[in-house]
């Protein structure tokens, strides 16, 4: 009984100094907002860029948008951008949702994506910088951003891009050729350190 006792008063008295701990030394914001709540601290991490050479492609099925999920786009052995979702609005407007993952710890984070991430005078800013082109039946033309998100993930960010831009003449033929490639460089590598 007694031992019962000594048990709960250690869990009363332990669990809340740990929780304190863990508050005083940001684990806590860090476990629930990963790389976000290291972007947001100015006074203790820099922010460092560096852009990524080459080109990266990946190929999507527009007969079937779910088996594209997952598909590797990027990956360095730490960063990794994979599609998370492919979009078919009425077979003409098709887009394509991509997921940037990076690491993060104490002493800072990284990440590849195509959104850059700055600060600015009174915060933060992100815009999608890099090049993306998609191939079609031998057609390669621009497409476009269909949107980005700040570090909206514990590990990283997302955007998007419409397949078919409103300023080309390709026309998709699913019963005939449901594959398409895409291919983005101009890649930005984010650095956080510690101050």
């Amino acid at each position: 009984m007694k031992g019962n006792g000594f048990l709960i008063k250690l869990i009363f008295i332990g669990v809340p100094i740990i929780v304190f701990l863990l508050w005083i030394s940001g684990s806590i914001n860090l476990w629930f907002y990963g790389i976000g709540d290291i972007a947001d601290n100015v006074e203790g991490y820099y922010l460092e860029h560096d852009t990524i050479d080459g080109e990266y492609s990946v190929t999507i099925d527009l007969s079937d948008p779910k088996s594209n999920e997952g598909k590797v786009l990027y990956d360095d052995g730490e960063h990794q951008i994979y599609v998370s979702e492919v979009i078919d609005r009425n077979d003409t407007d098709y887009q394509v949702h991509f997921r940037a993952s990076g690491k993060y710890n104490f002493h800072g984070a990284s990440l590849v994506s195509a959104t850059k991430h700055k600060r600015v005078q009174g915060g933060f800013t992100y815009n999608f910088e890099a090049n993306a082109t998609a191939t079609y039946r031998g057609h390669t033309f621009k497409v476009y951003e269909s949107g980005t998100s700040g570090l909206n993930y514990n590990d990283g960010d997302d955007f998007g891009l419409y397949l078919i831009p409103q300023d080309t003449e390709v026309t998709i033929d699913i019963a005939e050729d449901p594959i398409i490639e895409v291919t983005l460089s101009n890649l930005t590598l984010h650095k956080w350190g510690r101050n």
